[in-house]
């Protein structure tokens, strides 16, 4: 813990009556520790940019485009019919393909969408098997590598899959979408951690630790600061009421929203531009080699090359940030149990908090309706582009395109252009994001508009895409003000099971919808309720009361094993 860190001490008197600072017994409890982290370089900060470069184009190339197309045809090949179990490839067109999952017959339609359900619910319980841990010593740096190299291994070994092998294809989808998941958890958490040791962070922070200094001096000439190794106590120093030392902590709030939504937003468009690289690269390799499945197999192998290629170069400049150290039985033959059961014990203590973290909460159930809502348009948006407007797959591949450039653009120039706090830059992009299904449900009114046309769908492509990127980035930046420190990466598992485990909700609810009306244009309706919801929940999230409680519920030594 740096000398710039607020804790407070329960058993410390604060005397509020006056503007002096805490009085001599405070003070020997308020130590200065010298042994600091170090400021944030600007390789390093590369590097933490790297690392979205390397990983984002997993997501956008392999999981998003070509490994759903893989399964399905890989599943297709081995699939027989449903009704006289021919084989898929000499039966005729139009009737129903399955394929034996041990023993199990399920459409060969359905097999990605199974793999990846299954995927999403492996990567819920392998992020919060690492939470808590990677927050100690140096294992958020030491598991966000692992997963990666694991990860892109994974991906790579998709150009030696033989045609046919569905089992093995989505024996290595899993491995690899879990590998994401649980390492971009690390990457999220190392974001508070560098905000904090941004060199502007660190300047305010230290004037704050002079002033007191030289406040206390003045009030008590006869106190010292004793013990370098020990810790300033800030929080019940920000009780004060203190003037100068009150704006110095706003200024010193103000400067960390500030950082924390220019290096979160730099973070996603880093992620968009290398995802749209490999995405035309590969499109380009797939025309060249007439759209054939292995044209797709080399996509997810580069894919996994890139990932694990500009991985190396994080692991030589990410610094790893130690935490506290956790003490386990050195002597245990398999120790990754107990890194696991204490992860999982800290879960139930962070569920038990849920009153004392009520902001942090709150803006929980905000991300899992913007994720959801999210998740949900990308379904619908292609669905409806096949079916409702019948767009062949030239636009298609040009609908997948336009989102993720539009947002990288908006990503970065956003934080430039909008001065507000990062919680009414939240709020305005969800009122932003609301003109969609807006928009189309007019089409359920009016004979003309509310997406009729494939150009309405185009510029919607590109609106969508314009909110999306900073809505990801701003609500990462809010989510970071409200995470304890010292338990950065178990708190943003939980940020990414609400993201993957309502990413089912939106999307089946519209397939309900579809199948009892006919008409797809009444989920515009549905994600107009999702989006909305969000804003008045998020507008009773107060900032200042949920970083004070996470403040609070810092992680002790007493909490480690």
């Amino acid at each position: 813990m740096d000398e710039f860190d607020i804790e407070i001490n329960p058993n410390v008197a604060i005397n509020n009556s006056s503007t002096t600072l805490p009085n001599k017994t405070t003070i020997e409890q308020l130590k200065i520790n010298e042994n600091q982290e170090p400021i944030l370089t600007k390789k390093e900060l590369f590097a933490w940019y790297l690392y979205a470069f390397a990983c984002e184009v997993y997501s956008v190339v392999s999981i998003s485009s070509f490994i759903p197309l893989i399964l399905e045809h890989f599943a297709s090949e081995k699939g027989v019919t449903s009704i006289d179990r021919t084989p898929c490839k000499t039966a005729k067109e139009g009737l129903r393909c399955v394929v034996n999952i041990f023993g199990f017959w399920i459409d060969t339609a359905s097999f990605s969408l199974y793999t990846f359900s299954l995927s999403v619910i492996l990567q819920a319980i392998t992020t919060i098997s690492i939470g808590a841990t990677a927050d100690h010593g140096a294992m958020r740096k030491t598991l966000l590598l692992n997963f990666a190299f694991v990860g892109s291994i994974s991906a790579m070994l998709f150009l030696l899959i033989p045609s046919g092998s569905y089992i093995i294809a989505g024996i290595l989808t899993i491995i690899g979408n879990v590998s994401f998941g649980a390492a971009f958890v690390c990457f999220n958490g190392f974001l508070p951690v560098i905000v904090r040791n941004h060199s502007d962070v660190r300047k305010i922070s230290n004037e704050i630790k002079n002033y007191i200094i030289d406040k206390n001096k003045t009030h008590e000439h006869d106190t010292q600061i004793e013990d370098d190794e020990s810790t300033l106590e800030d929080r019940s120093l920000l009780s004060s009421k203190d003037p100068i030392l009150i704006n110095l902590k706003e200024n010193l709030l103000k400067t960390k929203d500030r950082i924390s939504a220019h290096i979160s937003a730099r973070g996603f468009a880093s992620g968009y531009f290398g995802g749209i690289i490999l995405l035309i690269i590969c499109l380009l390799i797939s025309f060249l080699l007439r759209s054939t499945i292995y044209s797709l197999q080399i996509g997810v192998f580069l894919s996994g090359i890139w990932w694990f290629l500009f991985s190396l170069f994080v692991s030589k400049w990410l610094q790893p940030r130690p935490g506290p150290p956790l003490f386990l039985n050195e002597e245990s033959k398999i120790r990754w149990i107990n890194y696991v059961t204490f992860s999982w014990r800290r879960l139930w203590k962070t569920i038990l908090q849920v009153k004392k973290l009520e902001m942090t909460f709150r803006f929980l159930i905000v991300w899992i309706l913007v994720s959801d809502s999210c998740t949900t348009i990308l379904s619908v948006a292609l669905l409806f582009a096949k079916t409702t407007l019948n767009i062949k797959t030239p636009g298609l591949i040009t609908l997948t395109l336009i989102a993720p450039i539009s947002a990288l653009i908006s990503t970065l120039l956003f934080p430039y252009f909008i001065k507000l706090s990062v919680k009414k830059t939240t709020i305005l992009l969800l009122f932003m994001l609301l003109f969609i299904p807006i928009y189309g449900c007019l089409g359920l009114i009016l004979p003309f508009g509310g997406l009729r046309s494939s150009g309405e769908l185009y510029f919607m492509a590109v609106w969508f895409g314009f909110v999306l990127g900073p809505l990801q980035s701003y609500c990462r930046t809010m989510f970071a003000e409200l995470v304890p420190r010292g338990r950065e990466t178990e708190f943003f598992a939980l940020y990414a099971i609400t993201d993957k485990g309502s990413s089912w909700f939106g999307p089946s609810l519209i397939a309900i919808i579809v199948d009892v009306t006919g008409e797809i244009r009444y989920g515009f309706l549905l994600l107009f309720v999702l989006i909305f919801l969000s804003i008045p929940i998020l507008w009773f999230v107060d900032e200042k009361k949920g970083k004070e409680d996470a403040m609070n519920s810092s992680i002790d030594n007493e909490d480690i094993i």
